[in-house]
């Protein structure tokens, strides 16, 4: 989505398919751990946890229908990719600084928001 060219170079979409499939089997490693270690019901007591789960689930699901058809069907569910970015967010629950950084820009998003209709 934010690439800066298009279209990419075959080099570059192997190289960026290969690290989503990198990211993907890393994030179903570490929910599998957790809910071994927590167990599922602790497990489902953290939104964050939930979240999480749903963003693998959708990339298991993107890679099964990748892999079942060879080409890439599921193309509604990549744009489900971007929403990894939110998993930032974690952070702030135990980075004091980046959660008071992130209450800051919250405050100043309406002021944002008025100079930019202008």
């Amino acid at each position: 989505m934010t690439l800066d060219r298009f279209p990419q170079p075959k080099k570059r979409v192997s190289a960026l398919d290969t690290f989503n499939q990198v990211c993907s089997w890393m994030f179903t490693v570490e929910m599998i751990i957790k809910l071994l270690g927590i167990g599922v019901v602790e497990y489902a007591r953290d939104r964050f946890n939930l979240f999480d789960s749903f963003i693998v689930v959708m990339s298991l699901i993107e890679n099964i229908t990748y892999y079942v058809s060879g080409s890439k069907i599921g193309s509604g569910i990549i744009v489900l990719r971007s929403f990894r970015l939110l998993r930032i967010f974690k952070l702030a629950r135990s980075w004091t600084s980046f959660r008071m950084l992130i209450s800051k820009i919250i405050e100043t998003l309406p002021n944002v928001l008025s100079f930019g209709f202008l």
